[in-house]
This record gives C-alpha cells, structure tokens and sequence, in this order.
C-alpha cells in the first residue's frame, strides 16, 4: 500500500498543503453528505424511541418524482424542546426551546455536543421518574 498520509486524509493534515482542489472539495462535499445522513439516521432512531416525545420533520421536493428529505428532528418535554435541524440544506443547527406552560420564552442555538447532553440529561431524568414510579406501583 503506496497511499502517503497526505493521500488518506485529502491532503489536509496540518502542516501540509491540500493535494488538489478538486480533493478538496470532494472531501467537503462527502462532509456535507454526512451531515443530512446523520441527520436522518438520528431522526428515524429518536422517533422510534421516544414516539410520544418526537416530532420529524419532512420536506416533500419534485414534480413528477416525489422525493421526501429529512429536515429536522424536534423532542418535546414538559419545559423544553429539543430541535435540530439542516440549515441551507448543509448545516447542522441546535436550538433549545425552552417554555412555562406552553408559552415559549427563549430559544437558543448552541453547539450540537452541548445540545446532545442536555437531551441524554432529559432522557435520564425520564427514566428515573418512570423508574421510581414503578418500584412505587410495585410497592402496593
């Protein structure tokens, strides 16, 4: 196997110098590809575990071929909802939503990392309630 490290990381490692446009951007491109597949691949993992709490959201495109795209994911719980979308069809956009009584009184963006473990603290916390609800169901 001949491939040079520059070859195996499209030329993009520090300290070199890209290889090529045409790699380059090929590399981007597999990059953005990667963020709608994630996206759907989430999207259709949260729906089928949490179904009362996911919402996916869905674009319909073309004329004769109707094709339909993954969007969004949004997770509701009592004070907060959970959205992440494709923003410019490209990137990735986190937000918290967060409501007393259903009426929302901010929503913000923040990096996909920190909005993943505030959602996996939702879920754990649910869990807990759900546990600790049946232990006292088992109780009587």
């Amino acid at each position: 196997m001949s491939e040079s490290r520059s070859d195996l990381d499209g030329g993009l490692a520090a300290g070199s110098t890209p290889l090529s446009f045409d790699l380059a951007a090929a590399w981007l491109r597999h990059a953005e590809a990667d963020r709608a597949g994630f996206l759907s691949r989430f999207a259709l993992i949260i729906s089928e575990a949490l179904p009362n709490h996911s919402q996916v959201h869905r674009v319909r495109r073309g004329l004769f071929r109707k094709t339909e795209e993954i969007v969004g994911v949004s997770v509701a719980f009592d004070n907060e909802t959970y959205t992440m979308r494709l923003r410019d069809g490209q990137h990735l956009a986190t937000e918290i939503e967060k409501k007393v009584k259903g009426v929302v009184l901010s929503t913000r963006e923040i990096d996909p990392h920190t909005w993943m473990a505030g959602l996996m603290t939702q879920v754990h916390e649910r869990t807990e309630k759900a546990r600790a609800m049946a232990d006292l169901l088992a109780a009587l």
